[in-house]
């Protein structure tokens, strides 16, 4: 498959709704159990914010309105749904349902990284991921951690975990078979670079929510597969998990389906050339008849 590459201003195009200018955003929360950052991405902040990760360089976060993220639009790849606190990460293996709270079905599987598009902002490139976040009343929703890690093949069921408390942001780690190339959020969220997005759920699932920017140079392009691990609500984030899935997907370039393999594009038009040779000889067998 063709990598897809495509510029960040590219992406404001109809129908996407403009990016602000890059900001950068410091509020501490008010508890002292939570000493995180706040990153404040609801649709009142209009921001994006530029920050500096625990472990993988910076990152940028940035709210968006993005609709419709139905099939053909974005290509989903982790769904997380349980009340209160929430995590998971994206395999095509089952994983055990009493420790993670990933959501079954299609949309929950093992992600290429040929299929996670690369946008330029600020002269730098990065890795674009889609959040899309279901809330009650469209309410606000925190991230409190995300966690990419690249392998040679799907990761399957095999995990350590350590879970979200009041103090502390859940991690996970798959030992030798995949390697861990960002995390957003130390484990202390006393840390300076401990963060909390808070994510307004805008018009509900349905309608994107968060873009997550991760700079290209982390990757590594000879593994294939990337896992994302996420963790929301409360602990240790101030607003807790309330009603359906949170969705993690990649966007099409330009909301458009990806470019066709040259092989595809071959086949095609072979059997356009095929064609048209037998509509010549049909027509050369009725002018011959008419003579």
């Amino acid at each position: 498959m063709q990598q897809k590459v495509r510029m960040a201003t590219g992406r404001l195009a109809v129908p996407w709704k403009p990016l602000a200018a890059v900001a950068v955003v410091l509020a501490l929360a008010s508890s002292s159990a939570r000493a995180s950052t706040i990153l404040d991405v609801t649709p009142a902040a209009q921001t994006t914010i530029t920050k500096t990760a625990f472990d993988g360089s910076t990152f940028v976060v940035s709210n968006t309105t993005q609709q419709p993220t139905g099939t053909g639009v974005i290509d989903s790849f982790l769904r997380v749904q349980e009340t209160g606190q929430e995590r998971g990460y994206n395999t095509s293996a089952a994983t055990p349902p009493q420790i993670l709270d990933d959501k079954a079905g299609n949309f929950t599987r093992a992600l290429s990284l040929k299929e996670v598009p690369i946008v330029t902002i600020n002269g730098v490139q990065y890795r674009e991921f889609l959040l899309d976040v279901n809330q009650v009343n469209n309410g606000n929703i925190s991230l409190n951690q995300v966690q990419l890690f690249q392998s040679s093949a799907d990761v399957g069921g095999s995990f350590t975990i350590s879970d979200a408390t009041s103090t502390t942001n859940a991690t996970i780690s798959f030992g030798a078979a995949a390697t861990k190339v960002f995390q957003m959020s130390n484990l202390t969220v006393a840390a300076a670079n401990a963060y909390e997005v808070q994510i307004n759920s805008n018009h509900g699932s349905g309608s994107g929510d968060m873009f997550l920017y991760v700079q290209n140079s982390l990757f590594d392009t000879s593994k294939n597969y990337v896992t994302l691990f996420s963790q929301f609500g409360n602990p240790s984030g101030q607003y807790s998990s309330n009603d359906g899935f949170e969705e993690w997907a990649t966007m099409f370039p330009q909301g458009q389906n990806p470019v066709p393999e040259p092989s595809t594009i071959a086949l095609a038009l072979s059997g356009l050339v095929g064609a048209g040779f037998a509509g010549l000889r049909r027509l050369r067998r009725r002018q011959s008849a008419t003579v």
